[in-house]
């Protein structure tokens, strides 16, 4: 290992620490070791491997304040919200263990003369190396929906930590080996983007590729992953929209538009276009602005924090150029828009128009809620679908059956009804349509998505 990373805190610019990158020698032998690891692995009974991993889940209980304070530290987000996110990592792996545990197969009829004495049933198997990505703005979350699914059903992982901020990732490998997990079976690491591309991707023995990021990793990885045919469960990009009727509760509006900020906007599922109806926008916009000027600022490590900062200052700036592009055409700051280092004040923008870029494919990956006006219900939903992105959507609106209208024509993997799309259910199947990626990952479809059935076939086994 021959290069280092610096890790900095966003909030001071300070070098927390350095951690090795790997090499594409490194990988090549990191995934042959896992593919031995596997064969072992996938040998041990079910239930054992869920011990395994419900001990794991316990170290990450009892961990839960280092680890949030390393996420807090390094990524720049709130601790009061890391901490809560890392429960939910650990809740995330005894799910998917218990689940894995109980995924049955099926025994098929006969259905046509000559089958009678037949026996055939499906059996779920392990897929083999896994290769997980994730992203820095959920570490532990995002972690735990990829890598704990293919470890109950028997695969082996290979999980890349964000470069960005891999540190309370990488201290998940110290857990594993205490809970019991055998060596090989998770390997953590973090390296760049060359030698994961060549020593790692390009291997034929990596089967399973999941990746949370960007839309253009996503196309990008689909490329490198074509030649060997592997199975990809892409969580891409999103810009999703929010659709408040002019019915809608505006004091209850604002709180769930006020989401937008948790994580200082670095939410793939944020709405991140607001499309409010006409009737209803200046008095809305008004108590919006009042607002988000309490939103309470401070350090990441601050417990009443609900403002901090961006994960590094490189993503504060693109913020920032995004902001001054949405003015230079034609919206108008009501808040915010300022920028220090890596902070970027709540920010309000108004006359923003449906032909603006921020309105259709333009995802701002910060603190920003742009408001586009609409007069009707078809109007709201063409503008809402005319984006190339369908992660999530949100609807607000006291009449249930239009919610469900408009749900229903709405491109999107999962529609919010009473509330912002800023949620995630730990069993929900959560993914996007379009650009968004493919696939679903969550404890009610992850076990699935990691294994592959294999059909058995007893010809005349009931033959007298």
């Amino acid at each position: 290992m021959d290069h280092l990373l610096d890790v900095v805190n966003p909030g001071t610019g300070k070098v927390i620490e350095r951690v090795p990158l790997r090499t594409e020698k490194e990988l090549a032998e990191m995934v042959r070791a896992a593919v031995k690891a596997q064969e072992s692995w996938s040998g041990m009974p079910i239930y054992e491997r869920a011990a395994i991993l419900y001990r794991f889940a316990d170290l990450i209980d009892r961990e839960n304040e280092t680890l949030s304070a390393l996420i807090a530290t390094e990524s720049g987000k709130p601790v009061s919200q890391a901490r809560i996110e890392t429960e939910d990592g650990a809740n995330i792996l005894r799910g998917n263990a218990e689940r894995g545990k109980h995924l049955c197969g099926e025994v098929f009829p006969a259905t046509g003369p000559g089958l009678e004495a037949d026996i055939v049933f499906t059996r779920r198997e392990p897929v083999g190396v896994v290769c997980c990505i994730v992203p820095f703005n959920f570490p532990m979350e995002i972690s735990f929906h990829k890598i704990s699914p293919a470890l109950i059903m028997g695969n082996s992982v290979l999980l890349k930590a964000p470069s960005v901020a891999p540190l309370a990732i990488l201290r998940l490998g110290e857990l594993a080996k205490e809970a019991g997990l055998p060596k090989n079976v998770l390997q953590i690491f973090a390296c760049g983007r060359q030698p994961m591309r060549n020593g790692l991707l390009a291997d034929p023995a990596v089967r399973v590729v999941s990746m949370t990021g960007s839309t253009e990793s996503g196309v990008e990885l689909m490329r490198t992953c074509a030649p060997t045919m592997k199975r990809m469960l892409l969580e891409l990009g999103g810009n999703d929209p929010f659709l408040i009727f002019e019915d809608a509760d505006i004091d209850e509006a604002v709180l769930e538009m006020l989401t937008r900020f948790h994580n200082n906007g670095q939410i793939c599922c944020a709405p991140k276009r607001f499309f409010v109806h006409r009737g209803i926008h200046d008095a809305l916009v008004e108590k919006l602005l009042r607002a988000c000027s309490a939103l309470p600022r401070g350090d990441a490590l601050d417990e009443g924090a609900e403002v901090t900062c961006l994960v590094s200052q490189a993503a504060a700036d693109a913020v920032k150029a995004q902001i001054d592009l949405c003015v230079k055409q034609g919206a108008s700051i009501a808040c915010g828009g300022g920028q220090a280092d890596a902070r970027i004040e709540p920010t309000v923008l108004v006359n923003v128009a449906a032909g603006m870029d921020v309105a259709k494919n333009l995802e701002i990956f910060g603190p920003v809620i742009p408001i586009i006006p609409f007069d009707t219900e078809s109007e709201a939903i063409s503008l809402a679908n005319a984006s190339d992105y369908g992660l999530s959507a949100a609807i607000l609106t006291k009449d249930a059956v239009r919610a469900f209208r408009v749900a229903s024509r709405l491109d999107a993997g999962t529609v919010v009804q009473n509330g912002s799309c800023v949620y995630r259910h730990l069993n929900q199947p959560f993914g996007g349509v379009k650009m968004s990626g493919s696939g679903r990952e969550g404890v009610g479809v992850s076990p699935e998505m990691f294994s592959q059935i294999k059909t058995h076939v007893i010809k005349g086994a009931l033959a007298e």
